[in-house]
């Protein structure tokens, strides 16, 4: 119950650190997805309802401060979590660079999806200036998941003692 209180407040101060981040060291242009690395660990090691709800919830407050349509990026993430949820049962997710290559994949993805609805809607190309930009960040998401679920590893054994 009480991961369903603190949630909202957790899932904002999130989106407002990785915001942070992004405008002060890359002055905006770049944005570290903090929030897709969540929603992929949550796919790996949560159950069905909580993740489901974790990603909704991410996606949504991400849509609010600066998605193009609400609810675009709540249904991104959610499939993003649907697709690592799914996925965990083959692949070896204890391994750094498997990790780190699902998560580059699934930045890439969802970045590309972006482009495709911009397109398709918007009939706005957004590949021609910030194809560089997509595998930059992709890259970057990619290479910092180890860490984050390492983070996560290490909260997990020190609040509940052991990893669940």
């Amino acid at each position: 119950m009480l991961y369903y209180l603190l949630l909202p407040f957790l899932s904002i101060l999130l989106i407002v650190l990785q915001s942070t981040i992004a405008d002060i060291i890359f002055s905006g242009r770049l944005v570290f997805e903090i929030s897709l690395i969540a929603v992929v660990y949550a796919g790996f090691r949560f159950d069905l309802i909580r993740g489901v709800i974790l990603a909704f919830v991410l996606g949504f407050l991400w849509d609010c401060i600066g998605g193009p349509v609400l609810g675009l990026c709540a249904l991104i993430y959610t499939g993003i979590f649907f697709f690592s949820f799914f996925a965990a049962d083959f692949l070896t997710i204890e391994k750094k660079y498997v990790v780190a290559f699902f998560c580059f994949f699934c930045a890439f993805l969802k970045e590309i999806i972006l482009a495709l609805f911009y397109y398709l809607v918007f009939k706005v190309n957004v590949l021609v200036n910030t194809n560089f930009i997509f595998i930059v960040q992709a890259l970057m998401i990619g290479l910092f998941a180890p860490v984050f679920f390492y983070l996560m590893d290490r909260a997990e054994v020190f609040l509940y003692g052991e990893k669940e």
